[in-house]
């Protein structure tokens, strides 16, 4: 595959999980704890095909960030998916900015949102990858 994913989460354990799981499959992954580390990766002039973020975040939030990206046309276009503990309520105000998959999550689900953010269309990656088993995080 190859794809460059990023995931920002201030939970190391949850942010190692989904980067291990990305890295699995195939893509390219970068962990970062907040904006700063992510903020700094741009302005050095990498960028991912898709951006995974936490919302609730004790620096900046996710939904923070996103505003501040699409401020600026050069990062406008990057693809984001929100993975992240809120309520339907919350859920729902956050899809006007990207789609919401909510903690706990099953990895299969994870995967399937990953992929259809970046336009994939291999259904059979998650369930190959967790064939019949319980797969989340909470």
């Amino acid at each position: 595959m190859g794809r460059s994913i990023w995931v920002v989460d201030d939970e190391p354990l949850i942010r190692a999980a989904m980067v291990a799981v990305l890295n699995e499959v195939g893509y390219e992954t970068r962990g970062f704890e907040g904006a700063e580390g992510l903020y700094v990766a741009l302005v050095d002039g990498d960028r991912p095909d898709l951006l995974i973020l936490d919302h609730m975040m004790p620096v900046e939030s996710g939904s923070t960030i996103v505003r501040s990206l699409r401020e600026r046309v050069e990062y406008q276009d990057i693809p984001v998916l929100f993975v992240t503990a809120v309520s339907d309520e919350g859920a729902e105000r956050l899809s006007d900015l990207a789609p919401v998959l909510t903690k706990p999550f099953d990895f299969r689900d994870f995967l399937r949102a990953v992929q259809e953010q970046l336009g994939e269309t291999d259904s059979t990656l998650a369930d190959s990858l967790f064939p019949g088993e319980e797969s989340g995080v909470s």
